[in-house]
């Protein structure tokens, strides 16, 4: 009776740790891209032209783990500007993911009837 209740426990707190991972993979996801915006942010405002080695490989790590359909726009190599546009492209298509119903339309773009 004990062996088994053990056992229940266990899956139970095995079941709760994979709902938690899927339930924050979204927030980890957007961490990690706002985390190198801010970087690319910094490097374009100071001139520099192409994103540089070291965070052209911590960019593919940042969006490894992301489904290939929102991963699928990354810039690495070339200009700064470009992989800041991928970047925010990304990070669109995360919201789409997690948000299916997601509208980013700003209110003065909206059409209004007379």
């Amino acid at each position: 009776m004990i062996d088994h209740t053990s056992t229940r426990i266990e899956q139970q707190e095995t079941a709760l740790r994979r709902q938690n991972r899927r339930r924050y993979a979204f927030q980890r996801m957007l961490e990690a891209t706002d985390r190198v915006l801010w970087q690319l942010e910094e490097m374009n405002r100071d001139g520099v032209k192409n994103v540089p080695q070291v965070l052209r490989a911590e960019l593919k790590e940042v969006v490894e783990l992301m489904p290939g359909h929102v991963r699928e726009p990354l810039r690495v190599d070339g200009p700064v500007q470009d992989t800041l546009d991928s970047l925010f492209e990304i990070q669109e298509r995360l919201f789409r993911w997690r948000y299916p119903d997601w509208d980013d339309t700003e209110p003065d773009e909206l059409e209004f009837p007379d």
